[in-house]
């Protein structure tokens, strides 16, 4: 049996861009994400985002062994600026401020939540599209516009970063 695939209330409808140029986006909001496991189990804003990683990081969810746990991280580059550990990723941004969370993909959607290790700063972000690189690009330079207050270097233009580039990584 699969799940229903309408959703009730007001929510974002997802898109997909097409393979051929000019051809119309595709409305991929009503689908079955089981394919996607618990990854695809949860319909939420970016608010409630925002909420569930301030409430993270700010130890109201977890006991302070367990967040420690989930925060203890391995480097995933060779330039130590983006790592991953018990779910969490932490990108640490050019400004040198450190923010844990996750990001989100399934067709038509993509996400970013993080917050500050202490929980007193956080984004939520999302694109309602999930094939386009430039639109995953950019939701990456909104952690540095807002936790560093700047956009990410000139060098780090979305049009030079590859489609699955979601942080520009420091040379």
């Amino acid at each position: 049996m699969h799940p229903d695939v309408r959703i009730a209330g007001l929510h974002v409808r997802g898109y997909l861009h097409p393979d051929e140029a000019g051809a119309p986006l595709v409305d991929s909001t009503e689908q079955t994400v089981s394919w996607a496991q618990s990854a695809g189990a949860v319909i939420s804003s970016p608010a409630d985002l925002n909420t569930f990683v301030t409430a993270l990081m700010k130890g109201r969810l977890l006991s302070p062994r367990m967040l420690e746990a989930m925060t203890t991280v391995t480097p995933t580059d060779t330039t130590n600026t983006r790592f991953y550990g018990l779910v969490l990723r932490r990108y640490d941004l050019s400004c040198g401020t450190r923010i844990y969370g996750h990001t989100g993909t399934v067709q038509g959607f993509y996400t970013y939540a993080f917050a500050t290790a202490d929980g007193r700063r956080s984004l939520s972000a999302m694109a309602n599209t999930s094939n386009k690189g430039s639109a995953n690009t950019a939701l990456g330079g909104t952690l540095e516009a807002a936790f560093c207050g700047k956009k990410p270097a000139a060098k780090f233009a979305t049009s030079q970063l590859p489609a699955e580039s979601d942080l520009p990584e420091r040379r």
